[in-house]
């Protein structure tokens, strides 16, 4: 269950550098580590345009962040791990406090509509392929067993619809996508004729022991080619099932 939340910050009066400093590297260090942490945005009041008025007017040393997190558990992993902790160990002291730490509030949000990650430099200019593939599904001898593997594996979180079927949510507009068309080759492995599915993680091999772990079993090694990682594995009744690394399209 993806979350958002929106929370302000004030920053003392003469520890604006070393405040902005911090908050840039913080960012930068969440970017590079938290992979359950999907926004981070930190902002302070827009000042370059003085046709546009905030409303109230905002306090000059105001720091909004805006941040979307996979589930509340990696918000949790986020806001008591080390780089946050650190942070405000190192300079909580370039904010407004209360009981000995920096004062805060917080909304936490369900999205409700919208898009994120639209590029405004040369966006009118780019011409891209449409149409990719924006669902998959598995049809299970067992559905209960299938979502206990797969919750088992990757953590999957369900909302049940029409059927007993189970819906299975990803947040919008964080990956690049990806589709390709092969030749099936019946002697190598996750080239048999048909089609497949690849699922974004972060290392191939811990997925690959979890999954075997958990009753899955081994069908293509992690293989490298054109730049990409990739490996597949079969779940308990047999279903491919793709894995690739993080890629730039």
């Amino acid at each position: 269950m993806p979350i958002s939340l929106t929370s302000h910050w004030f920053i003392l009066p003469g520890q604006e550098i070393e405040a902005r400093q911090a908050l840039m590297q913080l960012a930068l260090d969440v970017q590079a580590n938290e992979p359950g942490t999907l926004t981070y945005l930190v902002h302070t009041p827009f000042g370059a345009d003085d046709r546009l008025q905030s409303l109230p007017p905002a306090e000059p040393l105001l720091v909004l962040f805006f941040e979307s997190y996979a589930s509340p558990d990696a918000f949790l992993a986020h806001v008591n791990g080390p780089l946050f902790s650190n942070f405000v160990a190192q300079h909580g002291h370039c904010f407004v406090s209360a009981n000995g730490k920096p004062y805060t509030t917080v909304q936490f949000l369900d999205t409700l509509a919208g898009f994120a990650g639209r590029n405004v430099q040369g966006a009118a200019d780019e011409v891209g392929n449409r149409h990719p593939a924006v669902m998959f599904e598995i049809i299970a001898k067992d559905s209960a067993a299938a979502r206990a593997f797969y919750q088992q594996v990757f953590g999957w979180q369900y909302q049940s619809g029409t059927g007993g079927f189970s819906y299975i949510h990803f947040p919008a507009g964080t990956p690049p996508l990806l589709g390709g068309i092969g030749q099936a080759d019946p002697d190598l492995p996750g080239f048999e004729p048909g089609h497949n599915f690849y699922l974004l993680v972060d290392a191939l091999e811990p997925v690959l022991e979890a999954a075997l772990a958990a009753g899955g079993s081994a069908l293509m090694s992690p293989t490298a080619i054109d730049g990409y990682r990739f490996a597949m594995f079969k779940d308990p009744e047999g279903n491919p099932v793709g894995l690739i690394e993080h890629f730039n399209t």
